[in-house]
């Protein structure tokens, strides 16, 4: 499995923006966040801020599928960002997909779930770079399971079709699951199987660090080298961010 391609701040009118490319699909999300920043009355909450997500597709008019797609976005970044800091606010989220194919009318579902993780991870990270205040950081990934029972992360799409399901999991730095959305048969002790690994590739992105539970408990070795992908992008957008106090 392979890591995903990021850009940082690509759009400089936006407060917060991120390139992501997913490693399995070659698929491209463009992130922005404004925010916060004024929301209509009906759209107003007394006590937290009410957060907003567009989607476009790469072609096509938005439907059914893509305010189902936000809704769900919506919801995993709703558990991670401090909503009661900014009541009666709005942070508006748009993600524009850039590029891939559809599957046909047959495969839209499995396009659909293949697409969240990918939705997830790019909307965080521009979160991140727009400097909203969140409570924790999120991972997102993709598994999928074929015939024979192997189990895969982030299959590439060239062997989508050959998966009998494929599942969409999202778990924060403590190891909650945030989100989970699958397409395809299977049973519960498969879908076990596939959630105990997706646990692993989260919490194994979001790296190691004091303040970290112990991932020995999903089965990740704290001794294995490097740091997670996620946890290597936050690290440079910390030092990014701090650069302009050594250049004065």
């Amino acid at each position: 499995m392979g890591h995903p391609a990021i850009t940082h701040h690509p759009l400089h009118r936006a407060d917060g923006s991120t390139s992501y490319t997913s490693p399995n699909t070659n698929e491209t999300i463009l992130a922005s966040v404004n925010g916060p920043i004024e929301v209509q009355r009906r759209d107003e909450l007394p006590e937290e801020c009410y957060i907003e997500v567009n989607l476009r597709r790469a072609n096509g008019v938005g439907g059914p599928r893509e305010r189902w797609l936000e809704c769900v976005v919506a919801g995993v970044l709703r558990s991670v960002v401090l909503l009661h800091l900014h009541p009666r606010m709005m942070v508006q989220v748009a993600l524009q997909q850039v590029g891939g194919e559809g599957r046909g009318k047959g495969k839209r579902a499995w396009e659909d779930v293949s697409l969240l993780p990918g939705l997830v991870n790019a909307a965080v990270l521009a979160l991140v770079d727009a400097g909203i205040p969140m409570g924790g950081m999120v991972s997102a990934v993709l598994v999928g399971m074929d015939s024979s029972g192997r189990i895969s992360r982030d299959p590439v799409k060239a062997d989508m079709g050959k998966n009998k399901s494929v599942h969409a999991f999202a778990f924060n730095q403590h190891g909650d699951m945030l989100l989970n959305e699958s397409v395809g048969v299977f049973s519960m002790e498969e879908w076990n199987s596939m959630a105990e690994e997706a646990e692993k590739a989260c919490v194994s992105a979001l790296g190691k660090g004091s303040e970290d539970y112990a991932m020995e408990d999903v089965g990740v070795s704290l001794s294995e080298p490097g740091r997670g992908w996620l946890r290597a992008e936050l690290e440079e957008m910390a030092v990014e961010g701090t650069r302009w106090k050594e250049e004065t």
